[in-house]
């Protein structure tokens, strides 16, 4: 099954949901990639057909523009973009690397009416529920990684601060109506669509 992942060669627990990212923003056209790192999900959002524009604080990662993508140094808590520019905006792990709230109120004022904010992200296991939680996403990660080759791109990293409930309460304090998803591979997944 995992054969058929288009992530299969460049596999992590970031890169196997990148499809499911590009199926919730399939019928918005121009995307902003927050803490876009070298890419990848920009160009794969591209391929897709959409227009995608890729911010990210570290210059060293950012590749060059090609036709449908164009990156940009930038910071996730003051994009510098005019308010209801994108269709959507996604961001994969960059919500505890940064001031959560005030980047959920950059990518909500940046997004237009009726688009959709999309993060995938993970926190820290803090407390026995989360910890068993957790411990329950191995067998399912274990699968998933048959037949796909481990890939880790060259970005700064770090270690969330806030456990997975109080990541949860801030996205839905900041995003209200916001979903919330565990997925495999201890992530989250947020979608929030603009009123």
């Amino acid at each position: 099954m995992q054969k058929n992942h288009p992530f299969a060669d460049r596999w992590n627990h970031n890169s196997q949901q990148y499809p499911r990212v590009a199926e919730l923003v399939a019928d918005q056209p121009l995307v902003l990639d927050v803490g876009c790192g070298e890419g990848t999900l920009a160009r794969y959002l591209a391929d897709q057909g959409h227009q995608v524009v890729g911010i990210d604080l570290d210059p060293s990662v950012l590749p060059d523009d090609d036709e449908n993508t164009h990156f940009m140094i930038g910071d996730a808590t003051g994009l510098p973009f005019a308010d209801a520019s994108f269709d959507a905006v996604v961001s994969v792990m960059v919500l505890h690397q940064t001031r959560l709230e005030l980047a959920l109120v950059e990518m909500r004022r940046v997004v237009r009416s009726g688009g959709l904010v999309v993060n995938i992200g993970y926190a820290r296991d803090k407390g026995v529920g989360e910890r068993l939680r957790s411990a329950a996403d191995i067998p399912g990660d274990l699968l998933a990684r048959i037949g796909t080759s481990r890939w880790e791109p060259p970005t700064i990293t770090m270690n969330a601060l806030l456990g997975w409930a109080e990541t949860r309460e801030a996205i839905e304090r900041m995003l209200p109506g916001a979903s919330w998803e565990r997925l495999n591979g201890w992530r989250y997944l947020s979608v929030w669509q603009r009123p």
